[in-house]
């Protein structure tokens, strides 16, 4: 299928209830890049999500991931804060709404072969954690956690690898999710 049937198709989807269905188990899951230095920022005034957690836009966060992925183009970057209690369901990012924004930059992108299991653009979902993961905090990704500390950052494979976050804990989680199209 052609990227503009891809977004189409993922249009009209629940990535919580097919993606489960779609994901690939035997797939890789993620990448660990190493540790990032990242802005600090205040973390206030979070928009909610109905996805199991709030988070916050600020064009630092995008010029600092530009900077620190200069082969990435069509970059986006927020804050995910996750309070106690709060949990994402397992699911797939099929980042429909991302894709659609980047085609309007270049429409030419439509007319490229793409699917799942052999996208046609090379996307980076990386995630990179705030502060050091303490009990109760949970990103699972591929039926495997990933444990971090403060600075580390991991590249997911948002196609396949079924992934969910919970936090447990009595303290909020903030990680950064960056998403770019590597050139």
């Amino acid at each position: 299928m052609f990227l503009r049937d891809y977004i189409n198709w993922a249009n009209q989807i629940d990535e919580y209830q097919e993606g489960p269905k779609l994901a690939n188990p035997k797939a890789w899951g993620y990448e660990k890049l190493g540790k990032v230095k990242f802005p600090r920022l205040q973390i206030e005034d979070p928009t909610p999500g109905d996805e199991g957690y709030s988070s916050i836009r600020n064009p630092i966060l995008v010029k600092w991931a530009k900077h620190t992925w200069p082969f990435l183009k069509f970059v986006d970057a927020k804050i995910q804060i996750q309070t106690p209690g709060q949990r994402c369901s397992p699911h797939l990012d099929f980042l429909n709404d991302y894709l659609e924004n980047v085609c309007t930059e270049e429409p030419e992108l439509y007319d490229r072969e793409h699917s799942l299991e052999k996208p046609g653009v090379n996307v980076w979902r990386m995630f990179v954690a705030l502060n050091d993961q303490i009990e109760g905090q949970r990103f699972i990704i591929n039926d495997e956690d990933w444990h971090w500390q403060e600075g580390d950052c991991i590249r997911l494979n948002n196609w396949q690898a079924l992934h969910s976050t919970s936090n447990d804990s009595d303290t909020a989680r903030s990680i950064i999710k960056i998403t770019g199209i590597a050139i």
